[in-house]
């Protein structure tokens, strides 16, 4: 019995995991695809067809290929409306200060609140 009742939990452990990587929407960010290497930079971005009503974390990924939340610098917090869109403003400078960036290309990624992926785009920096 308590083999049944173990493999029912995983069972539906996985469905739930499926439900939640499943969801239907195929979101998509939207930017400039080329941003000047500026201390002082700020690229507006966009989202749609993402799960109305949900928040939306943003990863960048350095030329070291850490991924950073780069929350902390948008303005205002990507949420999805009621359609699925939102649109926020990053200023970007401070990785450009702390040499994170330099001329190429870098990937922008965005998640749910558990770090699934959703969506990404490239973002090209130029001198």
């Amino acid at each position: 019995m308590k083999a049944i009742k173990t493999i029912t939990a995983i069972l539906f452990s996985l469905s739930i995991t499926a439900l939640t990587l499943n969801t239907g929407y195929a979101a998509e960010i939207s930017a400039a695809k080329i941003a000047p290497l500026d201390k002082k930079g700020q690229l507006i971005l966009k989202g749609s067809a993402f799960a109305p009503n949900t928040l939306v974390t943003l990863l960048f990924t350095t030329k070291d290929g850490v991924q950073s939340d780069i929350g902390y610098a948008l303005k205002p917090a990507p949420k999805a409306d009621a359609q699925g869109n939102w649109s926020t403003t990053w200023s970007y400078g401070r990785f450009v200060k702390k040499k994170l960036v330099a001329a190429g290309d870098y990937q922008l990624t965005a998640t749910d609140d558990d770090f699934n992926t959703l969506s990404s785009t490239l973002i090209t920096f130029s001198k």
